[in-house]
């Protein structure tokens, strides 16, 4: 068990050294790759949380104001992750506290009332808006020395009941 969760952590290690790659390139296709690193993180933060109860079957990844990430995400609809399907879902999200993870864009205008909806429950709040993780959301992405980087706010996570891995947590930076 300790040596499949190693392994898995240094796969990641691995993969975002090397997708994160200095976006010093023009502004569209710098944009393009930021989006693909955002969406690459989702789709790879889901091996590093551990949630009290996951559906059978599926994991639902909820997309609200971001539809470059939601179709670089709708690539990726379907395939297996921690032995289930991955269900992506954008903008036409019902009830996002059905969701295990939940982008929220930065443009997104309900941003304040899902924090505090979503409150406790067991959903990984994920988002790139400005300090996301220090305003109550739990994964923030942030953008230092060129590279998309992470922002854990870990004790927002504990309260929902989730357990972010270690591993993922020494790549971060985390806030209060």
């Amino acid at each position: 068990m300790f040596m499949s969760l190693w392994r898995r952590a240094f796969r990641f290690r691995a993969w975002l050294g090397a997708g994160l790659l200095a976006l010093a390139a023009p502004a569209a296709l710098a944009s393009d790759l930021e989006t693909k690193v955002k969406a690459a993180y989702l789709f790879h933060l889901i091996k590093f949380v551990d949630w009290p109860s996951l559906p059978v079957g599926e994991i639902r990844l909820c997309i609200l104001g971001s539809d470059a990430v939601g179709s670089m995400l709708g690539e990726l609809a379907n395939r297996q992750v921690r032995e289930r399907r991955l269900r992506v879902e954008v903008d036409n999200v019902a009830d996002p506290a059905q969701c295990q993870v939940l982008f929220l864009g930065r443009d997104e205008k309900r941003l304040p009332d899902l924090l505090r909806r979503l409150k406790g429950s067991s959903v990984l709040t994920v988002s790139d808006a400005e300090d996301f993780a220090r305003r109550g959301g739990m994964v923030g992405f942030y953008a230092e020395a060129g590279k998309i980087m992470l922002e854990i706010n870990a004790e927002t996570a504990r309260v929902a009941n989730l357990r972010i891995s270690s591993k993922l947590l020494e790549l971060a930076r985390t806030v209060p």
